[in-house]
């Protein structure tokens, strides 16, 4: 979905609102935040490929 489009699909209570601030879902996605996230990634995958899936999502279908 493109993001031009987002806006078509997005209802709640408190769009429109005066005081409300509604934010793209990446508002919270900072540096630091993008960061940990890429690393929780790579030890992730790091402990995958060791064949230690203790404690890593893994989707089984």
């Amino acid at each position: 979905m493109s993001t031009r489009h987002e806006h078509a699909v997005f209802a709640s209570p408190l769009f429109g609102l005066p005081y409300a601030r509604l934010t793209p879902h990446i508002a919270g996605m900072t540096r630091s935040a993008m960061a940990t996230a890429a690393l929780c990634c790579a030890d992730h995958i790091a402990a995958l490929l060791a064949g230690r899936s203790d404690g890593v999502p893994v989707v089984t279908a």
